[in-house]
């Protein structure tokens, strides 16, 4: 009886350093950018005056607003401009190309609604509200889902984390939610 404790012992220390073994944590290959240029805060009334075309998406952490690169796919991007009648979403995987023939936009001091239809049935609404001036950063919600975006013209005002995949997928970074 004691030999096959024995045996059992030894068979489920065998497996457990096979387990850690096999479980060997991928280490993350973060790269920080700092900013290269510095932001001016949106202009009054800002919302009323012409939009830009091109939004990119920001995150932010304890240090503060940064744009991120996952190691699996693109940072989040907004497009009206490049496609005429096709508005471009790049998510973190795939994009998506929405194509409409009439746009309607609404605007007030602080906010933007536009309007996407096809065939008069809207195919995608989005709603802007300023967030933190200082930063030209808005609140866009799209489909129930919200984002802090800056104009694409910003993106060299805010600092850079790149997580570097070298063969595999790690897992990515986590950030503050948006208040």
């Amino acid at each position: 009886m004691a030999k096959l404790r024995t045996i059992i012992l030894f068979f489920i220390i065998f497996c457990f350093s096979i387990q850690i073994n096999c479980q060997q944590e991928v280490k993350q290959n973060i790269i920080e950018i700092n900013p290269k240029t510095s932001i001016k805060p949106f202009e009054k009334n800002w919302a009323n005056k012409n939009i830009a075309e091109q939004w990119i998406e920001i995150k932010k952490d304890k240090k503060g607003y940064l744009i991120y690169q996952p190691c699996d796919g693109n940072t989040f991007f907004i497009d009206w401009k490049t496609q005429p009648g096709i508005v471009e979403i790049r998510y973190q995987i795939e994009p998506e190309f929405i194509k409409y023939d009439i746009r309607e936009d609404i605007n007030s001091t602080n906010k933007f609604f536009i309007d996407f239809s096809k065939d008069k049935k809207q195919i995608l609404q989005i709603k802007v509200t300023g967030y933190d001036l200082n930063y030209q950063i808005a609140l866009f919600k799209i489909d129930d889902k919200s984002y802090l975006m800056t104009p694409f013209e910003n993106k060299d005002s805010f600092r850079k984390i790149e997580n570097k995949c070298k063969k595999e997928k790690v897992s990515e970074l986590e950030f503050l939610p948006i208040d």
